[in-house]
């Protein structure tokens, strides 16, 4: 059906293990809230749907669709383990209600982002964000706190409704994090373990997280993301740094790194959706053709800057269709004193 993204990809021992601990959890929830409620028809119904989904696993027929007994989806596995049928042999009303579920979760998604573009005493900020389906994997946002901006960008491995939950999984920690005041390298490496606990091993996520004081003092770590950009009188610069992404490990650090910015600088941040980019060549969009898009344009609002870059992308793509979520946030200081 045109707009229902999912991925085809076979479950593995450790999904299959998620899945299992999942329905073990339910079903005891379902037992404890039986005694509370009585002959409840709606809870019996769904106690026979999860013990049928448990002797499943035990037939090793788990994750099959009943009709035609191809794998169903390991998105919809992982939304609801107890779906039975692959997308192939829903219905018409069916595959309309997931669409819609998928709408709504589109407009959920849209809600989290920050509201650009939005200006402080010494910061403007805007946003370019373009999913490439219906929901993204790309994670954007911008927090004041205690005087200075916090900015966050990163981009979930993966595609479609299992990269969007981690995306808003981040979001939710962050928001929670940023208040406690911690040392940029230290939130950092406590958004990692919190991201580890509620992931698969093979899901990860790369991000920047920084933020900037009025002064001009940028402080910024990298977790295994493309660097960001200075455009400023100087020139164009990267800023190089490293780190593994989050996820990878629970126990990873991470180390903060520093730059200073000069009034009317603007810091660039980036998904790989922009760098890699493709035309009808299979040619990518890349970074060197990206610091020609913003070199000279230190007299550009973040919004000027941002609707130049995309411009310029589409430009390049042509009729290609987009192969990734495009996000990117312009940062400009300028100085109070």
């Amino acid at each position: 059906m045109e707009g229902v993204q999912m991925s085809y990809a076979p479950a593995g021992a450790e999904f299959d293990s998620v899945l299992r601990d999942q329905l073990l959890e339910r079903r005891e929830r379902l037992q404890d809230a039986g005694p509370l409620t009585g002959a409840d028809p709606d809870l019996s119904r769904l106690l026979n749907e999860v013990d049928a989904a448990l002797a499943r696993f035990e037939k090793g027929t788990y994750g099959l669709c009943d009709v035609c007994h191809d794998p169903i989806e390991s998105e919809r596995l992982m939304a609801d383990p107890l779906v039975r049928l692959c997308l192939g042999d829903l219905t018409q009303k069916e595959l309309d209600r997931i669409q819609d579920d998928l709408a709504l979760a589109a407009e959920i998604q849209k809600g989290l982002l920050p509201k650009a573009p939005v200006a402080g005493d010494f910061w403007s900020v805007d946003l370019a964000y373009q999913p490439a389906g219906i929901v993204s994997g790309d994670y954007v946002d911008v927090i004041r706190q205690n005087g200075d901006v916090y900015f966050m960008l990163g981009d979930v491995s993966g595609k479609g409704m299992a990269a969007s939950i981690l995306m808003s999984n981040l979001h939710a920690m962050f928001r929670a994090l940023i208040p406690l005041d911690l040392p940029l390298c230290d939130l950092v490496k406590r958004a990692n373990s919190l991201f580890c606990e509620s992931t698969l091993a093979n899901q990860y996520a790369t991000l920047i997280c920084g933020k900037l004081n009025a002064k001009g003092e940028l402080e910024f770590c990298n977790a295994g993301h493309l660097p960001p950009i200075i455009v400023g009188k100087s020139g164009t610069v990267q800023l190089e740094s490293a780190g593994l992404p989050l996820g990878m490990f629970c126990d990873s650090s991470f180390a903060a790194s520093c730059a200073k910015l000069e009034s009317g600088d603007t810091l660039l941040l980036f998904s790989d959706g922009v760098t890699e980019a493709n035309n009808g060549a299979e040619e990518e969009f890349g970074i060197s053709r990206l610091i020609n898009a913003v070199d000279g344009s230190l007299e550009c609002g973040p919004s000027e800057l941002l609707t130049n870059c995309v411009k310029m992308i589409g430009e390049f793509r042509g009729n290609a269709m987009r192969n990734d979520d495009l996000t990117m946030m312009a940062l400009k200081y300028s100085s109070q004193i």
